[in-house]
């Protein structure tokens, strides 16, 4: 029996990672301890050490990538408490993030391609922005593969989540909607996990962007790309 195949074992690896993880940081507060990084350092030694193969991880774990979609839904209650504050900006919100994730989205491409990175890595960079869920459909339309997308996804998110807020605050970005705009917009779903430990304010704009940007990017991607 291959134990990567088995959708008990990977979820229970993937769910015990990520506690340990949280554990961890918890404990010693520090930025580059964020949960997401940890379970994917410990599922990466696992999977190497025991001969499993990415593809047959994504597939026994693929209840977890569905149940992304539902639990999106619960940072409407985030939104809700600050309607009033992201009302006041909606068109200069919509703006910021439509701006913001095409400028990702073809900054990204050019960059990969300047590089001579093959055709499915320049697909993963161009989604890399967006929720798994939609990150995934786009990949199909696309015609790239689904475990350069998850990487890629998941590595935008945690970079946003260790030095986003650092940087940030580095260069002198000190408004909270501003900062959560930001963070939602490149870094989607962990980005706005982490923000959320700032304030409301800021988890809520994260939030809004991250929807915004993932309905957008999916009604241009499939066709701005093929123009790239």
């Amino acid at each position: 029996m291959n134990p990567f195949h088995e959708p008990a074992l990977m979820i229970g690896l993937t769910l015990g990672a990520y506690l340990w993880g949280q554990q961890l940081f918890l404990k010693y507060r520090k930025s580059w301890l964020n949960p997401v990084l940890v379970a994917i350092i410990l599922i990466a030694i696992v999977l190497q050490v025991g001969g499993g193969k990415v593809e047959d991880y994504l597939e026994a774990t693929r209840t977890l990538v569905f149940m992304l979609s539902p639990t999106v839904i619960c940072l409407a209650l985030i939104l809700y408490e600050q309607t009033a504050a992201l009302k006041k900006k909606a068109l200069a919100i919509v703006m910021a993030v439509c701006t913001g994730g095409l400028v990702n989205v073809v900054v990204g491409v050019y960059l990969s391609r300047w590089l001579e990175l093959p055709e499915p890595f320049v697909q993963a960079m161009s989604t890399k922005a967006v929720t798994t869920p939609i990150a995934l459909e786009l990949t199909k339309a696309l015609g790239g593969e689904a475990s350069l997308t998850v990487a890629f996804v998941l590595l935008s998110g945690i970079m946003g989540a260790v030095w986003g807020l650092p940087f940030l605050r580095r260069v002198g970005v000190k408004d909270e909607m501003a900062t959560g705009l930001a963070i939602g917009t490149v870094s989607h779903g962990i980005g706005t996990a982490r923000v959320q430990q700032e304030s409301d304010l800021m988890a809520a704009a994260a939030a809004l962007a991250m929807a915004l940007n993932g309905m957008f990017t999916a009604f241009y991607l499939p066709y701005l790309y093929f123009w790239l």
